[in-house]
């Protein structure tokens, strides 16, 4: 599935999804095999409803994570840290981080990059 047939999937269940920066390279550093399986964790994270439970399925994190929501795989050993927002009736799903299940790994990661993502977020919204 390639990028386009992916966003055109994700609009079915009203949402979008935006990569941060950083979370591309993350992204881009997979084999093409492994790119599909992340994008075939968000999307069917988005069929379950991406926003935070109850109105949705993600699980909200704690602080300093509050604001984001994890897609978690075993098969693949992956976490995937996402913030859901509302925004023209969809909800987007803006990536932090795509990292290894190991640990804490990708929780850490994803603390020191919040600030540079919503200042990345606030440059996008201009």
């Amino acid at each position: 599935m390639n990028f386009e047939q992916f966003k055109e999937k994700l609009r079915y269940y009203d949402t979008d999804v935006y990569f941060s920066r950083l979370a591309e390279k993350d992204f881009k550093a997979f084999s093409k095999g492994k790119k599909n399986q992340v994008l075939m964790l968000i999307l069917k994270q988005a069929q379950k409803g991406a926003d935070f439970k109850p109105s949705g399925n993600g699980n909200r994190l704690g602080s300093p994570l509050h604001q984001f929501a994890k897609i978690k795989s075993k098969a693949i050993a992956l976490r995937i840290i996402y913030r859901p927002v509302q925004r023209d009736g969809l909800t987007e799903m803006q990536i932090l981080a795509i990292g290894p299940r190991d640990r804490d790994k990708v929780y850490k990661l994803s603390e020191k990059r919040i600030s540079a993502f919503l200042e990345e977020l606030d440059t996008k919204e201009d």
